[in-house]
């Protein structure tokens, strides 16, 4: 049901963010859905991703059934950001809603309104006694994949009218997480070694990651693996290679990484990080982030000004990794278009 387009007191927030525009404080209402400024951010945004994407989005003629809370923002009496959540618990399960029509308009974007109707959603949603949020955006859409990054959002398989979308993606966040228990560091001190391609320790390291791959994505892994597997694989991928580094943890061979140079269709200035892998048993020993210091050595002695990277959906501890080194998501790149398990990213220095 949608809510009154007045509130008896309206939240205030005054956002200040490095090189933002100073400004009067950010007012947060709840609104009905079809209050007059809430319909023309929402018309605003549908415009967007028409030129964006090429055509509606998906769910571009959604009504307001089942909306149960409408936000808008302003400032200085301006609407300037809106949001809204749904109740979708007969599709997706009790206690489960969906976050729609995130917008904030060009000209007011980086001042952290859509981070401010973000979290009075999650509050009204928790007020509500939702457990779970769930949400989709668009490959075209770094800004808003790191917002939600950020806010605790992990990805989840397309759904409903997105299922089988090449440009959607889907994310979750659970309200009522229990706290995460911190995992035993293993001990031990990890060195890494720079080798080539070829070496026998590095291919070895690949093949274990092939098979992690296989495990994870058999939708996309098992026809390759018919085709020839890691061999086909290691051939196609092996091309380019700027550097490749072994990762020892007290002399063991745990994990390894690769610098490609740019393909076409990547940025200009860039290098790729390629087959970035580190045995199950050794995470949380900071092997990865060594192997990405060591890349990013690297990198900047061969010149480069970036780097770039695609990980998989169903590898949440990938993006957590990326996130926290500095990557940020960036649209598609070179060939990975056309691939429903991709999240991309790019650091720059």
């Amino acid at each position: 049901m949608a809510t009154d387009d007045r509130t008896d007191s309206p939240s205030a927030a005054t956002l200040a963010e490095p090189g933002a525009a100073s400004l009067g404080p950010a007012t947060v209402e709840l609104v009905s859905w079809d209050h007059p400024a809430a319909t023309a951010l929402r018309t605003a945004q549908q415009a967007e991703l028409r030129d964006r994407y090429g055509d509606d989005d998906a769910g571009h003629a959604m009504t307001g059934d089942g909306i149960t809370a409408m936000v808008l923002v302003r400032v200085d009496g301006q609407p300037v950001a809106c949001g809204a959540i749904r109740d979708v618990s007969v599709e997706h399960g009790r206690g489960v809603g969906e976050v729609k029509r995130m917008f904030v308009p060009p000209e007011h974007r980086g001042r952290g309104y859509s981070s401010l109707v973000l979290e009075e959603l999650e509050r009204l949603a928790r007020e509500q006694g939702w457990r779970r949020l769930i949400l989709e955006t668009g490959v075209l859409q770094p800004e808003a994949i790191g917002l939600y990054l950020r806010a605790g959002y992990v990805s989840m398989e397309n759904f409903g009218e997105y299922a089988g979308v090449l440009d959607s993606r889907c994310f979750m966040k659970n309200l009522r997480a229990p706290a995460r228990e911190r995992s035993e560091r293993p001990p031990g001190t990890v060195s890494v070694e720079r080798v080539a391609w070829d070496d026998a320790v590095a291919r070895d390291l690949r093949k274990d990651m092939w098979a992690d791959s296989l495990r994870r994505y058999p939708e996309i892994f098992d026809a390759i693996e018919l085709e020839g597997g890691v061999d086909l694989d290691d051939q196609r991928q092996g091309v380019g290679i700027l550097a490749t580094i072994v990762a020892r943890l007290e002399g063991r061979p745990v994990g390894c990484a690769t610098l490609r140079a740019a393909r076409e269709g990547y940025p200009a200035g860039s290098g790729e990080v390629k087959k970035v892998f580190v045995d199950e048993s050794t995470r949380g020993a900071g092997v990865a982030r060594a192997l990405l210091a060591a890349l990013e050595d690297d990198a900047r002695r061969h010149g480069l000004t970036s780097l770039v990277l695609q990980t998989g959906t169903r590898q949440p501890e990938a993006v957590g990794l990326y996130t926290s080194l500095g990557y940020r998501p960036i649209p598609p790149f070179g060939a990975y278009g056309d691939d429903l398990y991709s999240l991309y990213f790019g650091k720059a220095w």
